[in-house]
């Protein structure tokens, strides 16, 4: 029976979230615009809360984790336009965070890295 344990606890080990909390400096594009914020992300089982933050604002973040795929988006407002981006990537080491960002009609890719 102790061996039946063992071996479950290890096969959860993979499907566990990988903890994200801490300062990112985000760098991306989309739709031609340069997008260079340091987001702030706070993590709390597979949720995510936090804000990301550039000089002139700083906008407040949701999202998950769900093992090293990572989701969050947050409202921005472009030219008098609100816009929401959504940020869905991988953990792809311990200290960076690559993938895409939507938004209405628009797409493009970011990297984040741990700071």
């Amino acid at each position: 029976m102790k061996s039946l344990n063992s071996l479950l606890a290890l096969i959860a080990l993979p499907l566990a979230a990988a903890d994200i909390s801490g300062a990112w400096k985000l760098e991306g594009n989309v739709a031609d615009v340069r997008i260079n914020r340091i987001c702030t992300i706070k993590q709390a089982g597979n949720k995510l809360t936090g804000a990301c933050k550039n000089q002139m604002n700083e906008l407040s973040l949701t999202g998950e984790v769900n093992g090293n795929n990572i989701t969050w988006s947050y409202d921005a407002d472009y030219q008098g336009q609100k816009l929401t981006l959504v940020f869905k990537g991988a953990l792809e080491a311990d200290a960076a965070i690559k993938g895409s960002i939507t938004t209405e009609g628009a797409s493009g890719n970011f990297t984040a890295t741990k700071q």
